[in-house]
């Protein structure tokens, strides 16, 4: 039980991050099929957002996070807040991540992140990431360990998040990315299953599924509402004994005058 909330916090890394960081294409379902540089150039605004999310484990109450995402111009910051509790164990968790959009790569590609643990887990991690991704550099309770790709770019957690969001958009079925670690890269594969109805905090939704693939040991299942932003509005975790839940409660989003990306 006590590697619960390390392995929550795994999860917040992966599908919690994809709660906000995003392109801010506020496209209507009309445009999925666009091509990706026009979705951007003609549906991107500058918003900043917060959306706040529940974890269960089991049905049963263990967390909570927010997350703040703040643009600037073609760059945006994202905040991360977020507690976990388990029996007698709590832990708390404090990130920022820096992103952009890569003129060259044509995606979203990390720039920085820092991440501040408290409780069980406590320790500090932060990371820089060079070459437009293809170069990274992490330091974890003052160890540095350095990483390289040649065929993908190397993202964090919520620049995977926002690199999905935009290839749902695009209406693209397979995608996969490689995945900054603390002490590792992972690559990781998903695809899209369909369209359900699911029950939300705000009423039945029409939601785009998609699943993690190629990993037999586990089931990790995204929904994003088109009605809502294309954001992330449930996802559930199932491996051996661990059966865990996160879902949207609330959200905040402000846009200002439109942005374009080249």
């Amino acid at each position: 039980m006590r590697l619960l909330p390390i392995i929550t916090f795994s999860l917040v890394s992966i599908f919690s991050s994809i709660v906000n960081a995003n392109a801010n294409t506020l496209a209507a379902p009309s445009s999925i099929d666009k091509p990706v540089t026009q979705l951007l150039s003609n549906k991107n605004n500058q918003c900043n957002k917060t959306l706040r999310y529940k974890v269960f484990f089991e049905g049963h109450h263990i967390g909570d996070y927010e997350r703040n995402l703040v643009w600037d111009g073609t760059h945006a910051n994202i905040y991360t807040n977020s507690t976990v509790n388990i029996l007698i164990t709590k832990a708390k968790l404090n990130q920022h991540s820096k992103l952009h959009w890569s003129q060259q790569r044509q995606s979203f590609v990390t720039d920085s992140f820092e991440r501040n643990i408290k409780g069980l887990m406590t320790g500090k991690v932060s990371a820089t990431f060079t070459d437009n991704g293809a170069q990274s550099t992490v330091t974890e309770n003052g160890k540095t360990h350095k990483f390289s790709e040649t065929l993908l770019p190397i993202l964090d957690g919520d620049t995977i998040g926002a690199q999905m969001r935009l290839d749902i958009m695009q209406g693209k079925k397979n995608f996969n990315f490689i995945l900054q670690n603390s002490d590792d890269t992972s690559h990781y594969y998903f695809k899209v299953v369909g369209e359900e109805t699911i029950a939300t905090n705000f009423g039945d939704l029409k939601a785009i599924r998609v699943d993690q693939i190629k990993k037999s040991d586990r089931q990790l299942s995204l929904w994003f509402a088109p009605s809502i932003d294309y954001q992330l509005v449930r996802a559930t975790y199932k491996r051996k004994l661990l059966d865990l839940k996160a879902v949207l409660i609330s959200k905040q989003i402000h846009c200002s005058q439109p942005i374009i990306l080249k």
